[in-house]
């Protein structure tokens, strides 16, 4: 997906991202981004800002976890009530703005609707007489409707004890991941991720193509067909036979959209590799075990931490097992999941790959505290948390 505007106007070493998934978009923009970012701020929970060298933006659009992303242009209080150099720029790189629209992360409606104000006299009065403001509700025009209503969007987060202003020059095309997660011949939405989640879990494995990925619990093989899309070697198990033919369907369906993809995906135990296996070995792991029993209500605490003691047992094995196939310096992302229970608790899984020979995937320049919770999931009781771990033995 190009830039909405033009590259001269993201002239910012800040960027501001509104995020899909929280915590664990801020994981893998640093992941992606690395050492380059030598800034992360967190100003409220749908964004962040990231500082870092300018050349970095153009890994934007490789990001799955972002819906927006805008250059940090200015920063307004009451005592500076006029976004000037905002528009000055806009003014300075476009000819026309004939829809416009501002949406607001963590900011009250009587603030909101002072900076829209702000905003359209400041437009109005260099010049912009023809222009349409957009009111979307709850004060945010969506990503896809950015592209729709062809709109310059501006978005408006708290900022230092004032205001963050910024166009929003880039949001993604999720058009053909939601066609890949609803087309598939053999769809299982019920126990499935979504293809944008598989997409960004690989992003943390650092996979470039031609590597090997394996999912240990590949089900109906939603990230082996996103790493299909990589063009990534492909290897996939599944206890289940059922979920075996499901994924050999799935990303045969994918593969014949390709060229020279590669996958094999057979029946059989996580944590068991190495026997399966044999001197096979592998550059990423990226998997989600999920092998809790539905749930028809938030259980008591205690309940869920039973569950968890016996199915944290499988992960444990599991994890050992992973790390016997693993090349060093590869990474294993898993998701593990969060119970949210009638006490108001959060119950996990801990995973320690200490003994395993493997280290915590620490990029960027804030310490992430594993496992990282996904934020915004519409699930009701069992959430979603990852842990990243890398090989250094």
């Amino acid at each position: 997906m190009p830039y909405l505007l033009p590259r001269s106007v993201s002239s910012s070493n800040q960027f501001a991202f509104v995020l899909a998934f929280g915590g664990l978009s801020n994981l893998e923009v640093c992941s992606l981004m690395g050492n380059e970012i030598s800034r992360l701020e967190i100003p409220c929970e749908r964004v962040s800002i990231i500082t870092a060298q300018r050349s970095t933006f153009s890994l934007i659009p490789r990001l799955a976890g972002v819906h927006k992303a805008a250059p940090l242009i200015e920063t307004i209080d009451e005592k500076r009530a006029q976004p000037s150099s905002l528009v000055n720029l806009i003014a300075e790189n476009i000819d026309a703005v004939p829809t416009l629209s501002m949406s607001s992360y963590g900011v009250g409606a009587d603030d909101h609707e002072a900076l829209v104000r702000a905003l359209l006299d400041e437009f109005r009065r260099r010049g912009f007489r023809k222009t349409h403001l957009l009111r979307p509700k709850g004060y945010e025009l969506r990503a896809g409707d950015v592209l729709s209503r062809r709109s310059l969007d501006v978005i408006a987060f708290p900022y230092h004890g004032a205001f963050g202003l910024g166009p929003t020059v880039w949001v993604p095309d999720t058009t053909p991941l939601r066609e890949r997660g609803t087309r598939k011949p053999a769809p299982h939405s019920e126990i499935s991720m979504s293809p944008r989640l598989a997409a960004l879990l690989l992003n943390l494995a650092g996979l470039s193509p031609g590597r090997v990925v394996l999912d240990p619990f590949c089900g109906s093989g939603t990230v082996l067909a996103e790493a299909l899309m990589r063009s990534c070697r492909c290897l996939g198990f599944d206890s289940d036979e059922k979920r075996v033919r499901d994924a050999r369907r799935n990303l045969s369906w994918t593969a014949s959209r390709l060229r020279g993809s590669s996958f094999n995906v057979r029946v059989g135990d996580a944590r068991n590799l190495r026997t399966i296996m044999g001197e096979t070995k592998v550059d990423a792991v990226v998997t989600e075990p999920l092998l809790l029993p539905a749930l028809d209500s938030r259980p008591k605490t205690e309940t869920a931490a039973a569950l968890m003691e016996d199915v944290g047992d499988v992960y444990a094995d599991a994890l050992a097992s992973i790390a016997e196939v693993l090349f060093p310096g590869g990474r294993i992302v898993i998701v593990v999941p969060v119970v949210m229970t009638m006490d108001g608790e959060e119950v996990t899984i801990s995973l320690d790959g200490r003994p395993l020979g493997l280290r915590l995937h620490q990029p960027g320049p804030i310490a992430f505290e594993y496992p990282v919770r996904l934020s915004f999931e519409s699930t009701r009781w069992v959430r979603r948390a990852v842990y990243v771990f890398e090989s250094w033995s």
